[in-house]
């Protein structure tokens, strides 16, 4: 009953600090050089998180369970899948769209941010669903395992639901519609490690964990380089400052990971 109610208080605590995460953004009206310059900040975290914590975590993972080979393909497939789903996006609004192909730059970069903020969506919540297993995975092995791994879960939730929340500040989405989808995401992550604290109970995680993260991997990878990395650069006469905010961001991704080290389970 006792570790019950610790799962319990961990999953909420992961809610609490990804909203907490994803309300930060909307504190105080932002400028449109503003928020490209949070998208670059958030950018930068995402390309540390990505090449200090995820594929080296994916490396680890797929150890004796996955080829070389194996791995990159399901990284790859995560990549694809969320470029695809974007692209598919992308060729349904241009088809129902009522203002058609005649809009202007301002207008196109309200269609694209709009697009660019559900991908990112899809794209972190095919992320936040393998943190769930892993997350599980960490309480089945041992409850103390459990509770470190949700220190590092927290800081991780924090960061992609203040990254997501910028994305949807370049949208047209109003801010209550913009929480209510990052309220979604903020249960993704809880709900998922239910889910496969229930459906996994007494079975191996071996294999899973190497195809998981390695498939969110690549959604991930897609997210911060295709996504996030363009818009921070979408504004030239802030490039050289965008870059710097970006060096920022991978610094404290950096830093993160020396003080934290890995969220997920060895």
């Amino acid at each position: 009953m006792q570790e019950i109610l610790m799962f319990i208080a961990c999953m909420l605590a992961i809610i609490a600090i990804s909203m907490m995460g994803a309300y930060v953004p909307y504190m105080r009206s932002l400028s449109d050089a503003q928020i490209h310059t949070l998208i670059a900040l958030s950018a930068g975290i995402f390309i540390g998180v990505l090449f200090f914590l995820l594929l080296p975590e994916t490396i680890h993972e797929s150890e004796g369970k996955l080829s070389e080979t194996q791995t990159l393909a399901w990284i790859l497939f995560g990549f694809l899948a969320v470029m695809t789903v974007e692209v598919m996006m992308e060729a349904h609004h241009v088809k129902t769209c009522p203002c058609g192909h005649n809009y202007d730059e301002k207008e196109y970069d309200d269609h694209h941010h709009g697009i660019m903020s559900i991908s990112a969506f899809v794209g972190l919540g095919i992320h936040a669903c393998v943190d769930g297993l892993m997350l599980a995975s960490a309480f089945y092995i041992a409850g103390g395992l459990g509770l470190v791994a949700l220190v590092g879960m927290c800081i991780h939730k924090f960061i992609d639901s203040f990254s997501l929340s910028s994305t949807f500040l370049l949208s047209n989405r109003d801010k209550k519609s913009a929480l209510r989808y990052l309220f979604v995401f903020a249960l993704i992550t809880p709900t998922s490690a239910v889910i496969s604290n229930i459906a996994l109970n007494g079975m191996s995680f071996d294999g899973i964990t190497g195809i998981s993260l390695s498939l969110s991997t690549g959604t991930f990878m897609y997210v911060a380089l295709c996504g996030m990395l363009p818009e921070a650069f979408h504004r030239e006469e802030q490039d050289i400052k965008s870059f710097v905010v970006l060096l920022t961001g991978i610094a404290i991704a950096a830093i993160s990971f020396l003080l934290f080290g890995h969220s997920h389970t060895h």
